[in-house]
């Protein structure tokens, strides 16, 4: 599973994904830093990367505009990045599980999920967009 992170998160979580298993980059690394949500979201969607942001609302509207998404997941704002680090392994840590009980793998897992964790690192998901 590859994973982008948002330039509203710190890099770090690049080293931290990476240190698991992931590849990973972020907006920085990609000089993209500043760019319109619109054209990252297309960069990202084409990658066929899972996109790690805090800005829910603008990516989940982008994300309900297309048929078939790699996945979104959501971190709650934290002051110290250092508080980020635990929050990724947790959702990391329930994809894996839940992809593990689907017999998938976690990016196959992810193929238009949308999963969140809560600052007490509690994660959940739901579909992206819903289906029904």
């Amino acid at each position: 599973m590859k994973l982008w992170i948002d330039e509203c998160l710190s890099p770090t979580l690049v080293k931290r994904a990476n240190s698991r298993g992931f590849w990973a980059t972020c907006n920085r690394d990609r000089d993209l830093l500043g760019v319109r949500d619109e054209a990252l979201h297309k960069v990202v969607i084409d990658e066929e990367a899972v996109f790690v942001t805090n800005d829910e609302a603008d990516f989940v509207a982008l994300y309900r505009q297309v048929d078939l998404h790699t996945g979104l997941l959501i971190l709650p704002q934290a002051e110290k990045r250092e508080a980020l680090w635990p929050l990724l392994d947790a959702a990391l840590d329930y994809i894996e599980q839940q992809a593990k009980a689907a017999g998938e793998t976690a990016g196959e897992w992810m193929l238009n999920k949308r999963t969140e964790v809560d600052p007490s690192g509690t994660a959940t998901h739901d579909d992206l967009p819903e289906t029904g």
